[in-house]
């Protein structure tokens, strides 16, 4: 219509898409978002995408990491060992194979694989360390200390017995028993007394008094003898 009032009907109507058109149902009256906030807005979008992303990868590098997968019940768990620990154990295993003898029956053999240092002798639980040079009782106490030892503390005639195997010698060697003075009784270096029920002192138990074994006896001397000695340790299970 060409009449004026067509005309200015025509010019009133809102454009499409303009910024100038009506809210939408339910938002009567309400303004877009300024510029600077649909900018920041997307910014904080862009930002908790990155950090999602970064903790997904995150994650699946610790699962990478780790390596191992839940065992399967009634599993020993064999399947999640890890390589390096499966390697040391098939090497242990090799290392007893070539060290350690086969059990001997009775307590000579002892249980299980057991080792002792270079230069010491293995019975039951025990390796024994005979000294190739002689000095005061209180020097070899302090000798067996300096060596992670002690002075020989026997337990029963059957250690006793074994002595004179290990010595193999008709010489006497310094043990870790000693007493003080006579009122009081012989007593081994880690504190208990000696049963004298199974293990008996020859000789006087004066004060300054230090025992000796000789093959399978043992003796009191004066502490201030030079003599060789036993040192004594627990043996290394393998």
């Amino acid at each position: 219509m060409e009449d004026e009032e067509g005309y200015t009907a025509l010019n009133l109507r809102p454009k499409r898409g303009g910024s100038g058109g009506p809210s939408q149902p339910g938002n009567q009256g309400s303004r877009q978002c300024p510029g600077w906030l649909q900018v920041a807005l997307g910014a904080g979008n862009l930002i908790l995408s990155v950090a999602l992303l970064l903790l997904v990868v995150r994650v699946s590098l610790l699962v990478s990491e780790k390596g191992q997968t839940p065992a399967a019940p009634g599993s020993d768990g064999a399947g999640s060992r890890d390589p390096s620990t499966a390697e040391c154990s098939a090497r242990l295993e090799r290392f007893r194979s070539q060290l350690c003898p086969p059990a001997q029956p009775g307590p000579a053999g002892g249980a299980g694989c057991k080792l002792c240092p270079t230069d010491w002798q293995l019975r039951g639980d025990k390796c024994y360390w005979v000294s190739r040079g002689g000095d005061m009782w209180t020097k070899s106490r302090a000798d067996c200390s300096a060596r992670g030892s002690q002075l020989l503390v026997i337990r029963d005639p059957k250690e006793l017995d074994f002595l004179k195997d290990l010595t193999q010698v008709s010489n006497h060697f310094w043990i870790g028993l000693s007493v003080s003075s006579p009122e009081k009784a012989w007593t081994w270096v880690d504190g208990s007394q000696l049963n004298q029920t199974l293990l008996l002192v020859s000789g006087p138990a004066e004060g300054n008094s230090c025992g000796v074994v000789n093959r399978n006896r043992i003796r009191s001397d004066t502490c201030s003898s030079v003599l060789r000695w036993i040192c004594q340790r627990d043996a290394v299970p393998l």
